[in-house]
């Protein structure tokens, strides 16, 4: 079991130590890992739990608790952020919901050590509503299917969400957009606290997540790569007592009718496999060849694929058919695995462009 595997374990208390002591150079390689898939605060508290012979040299440790701190004032200054942004939407009649991010973050033992991403708001009425109302502000602001970017804030990006995810397949987006409406009212009155003293604002329920947080890893696996960080979110969800067994069919039901069975078997199979996920936890029997082949996904792409060398990177200057035949080549990759979303994306990519184009969203 590769050191990263087993300190992630220490840090989520599957286990109580590591297999064996590692060199200073294993922990420098380790730390960089740590930051490919932005776990390093997280993994700093299974530092603390290890043995003191297991512990890294001094200088080491230094070099962790100071990356992991800076995670976590990344984290208090997103909470406040959000809140604050929350608050301003309400008085301008706006409700919004607060997806994953710092939400998700109320899951962990400690919320700081989640490490920070966007500020995602799900926000209430149609589409229209949305642009018009930030297209007030930024006039020239793009949109796409499911969002549009916020810019509010100079250091921290805001993405305001019409809906929470998307599929390419018409039948199953059109399944999963008729879910997201009807959770809406459930969700717009879940309120929550973050954090110290933070402020308290809408987060997306345990219910809600159980489905949109296993969406959200299949979109990033199948858009452009899903790191550590997203699945370990699922794992504290599941781990957390706090969906019910009836709650825990829905989701199953939910997802298989999205066409999801047998990646969240496989996804089963990796919070086993990585993360030591017990038995009763799981919402399925965990599918060996697949959780092996999303696990290998995971590993080798890291946070948003950043890591991945077999894959071209999106560079800022590219035209539309160089996206587009990037995109086409790596989802190839995922045929064997995920054939309906596969097969819809090059057709669901050409509508989009001209439906963009058509509602002067470009």
């Amino acid at each position: 079991m590769p050191p990263l595997v087993q300190l992630l374990r220490v840090s989520v208390g599957t286990a109580d130590r590591l297999a064996a002591p590692l060199s200073d150079a294993a922990w420098q390689a380790l730390l960089v890992q740590a930051k490919e898939q932005t776990l390093v605060a997280v993994l700093m508290e299974g530092i603390k739990r290890l043995p003191a012979e297991q512990q890294p040299e001094t200088e080491t440790m230094f070099t962790w608790l100071a990356a992991a701190e800076r995670n976590k004032q990344s984290a208090r200054k997103l909470n406040k952020a959000a809140v604050q942004l929350s608050d301003r939407l309400l008085r301008d009649g706006l409700r919004c919901v607060l997806l994953k991010g710092q939400g998700v973050s109320l899951l962990y033992p400690d919320p700081l050590t989640r490490t920070p991403g966007d500020i995602d708001l799900w926000m209430e009425g149609s589409r229209k509503q949305t642009v018009r109302y930030i297209r007030r502000f930024f006039p020239k602001m793009p949109v796409v299917y499911h969002h549009m970017d916020f810019p509010v804030f100079k250091k921290l990006s805001v993405e305001a969400h019409f809906t929470p995810s998307w599929m390419y397949s018409p039948i199953t987006n059109r399944r999963l957009q008729r879910w997201f409406r009807e959770a809406w009212p459930r969700e717009a009155a879940h309120h929550a606290a973050l954090p110290e003293g933070a402020g308290e604002l809408s987060v997306s329920t345990p219910a809600f997540n159980s489905v949109f947080l296993c969406v959200h890893i299949y979109r990033h696996l199948l858009d452009e790569g899903v790191g550590l960080r997203q699945v370990l979110d699922y794992f504290y969800l599941l781990r957390s007592h706090l969906l019910s067994d009836a709650e825990r069919v829905a989701a199953l039901h939910t997802l298989q009718r999205l066409g999801m069975r047998r990646f969240t078997a496989g996804l089963m199979w990796t919070l086993q496999h990585l993360f030591g996920l017990e038995d009763k936890y799981l919402l399925l029997p965990p599918d060996a060849s697949e959780g092996e082949f999303l696990t290998e996904e995971i590993m080798r792409a890291g946070n948003f694929g950043r890591a991945d060398t077999r894959f071209a990177q999106e560079q800022a200057g590219d035209s539309h058919w160089t996206r587009f035949v990037r995109k086409q080549r790596r989802n190839l990759h995922f045929l064997s695995h995920y054939p309906s979303e596969t097969l819809w994306h090059p057709l669901w990519r050409i509508w989009h462009f001209f439906w963009r184009r058509a509602n002067g969203y470009q």
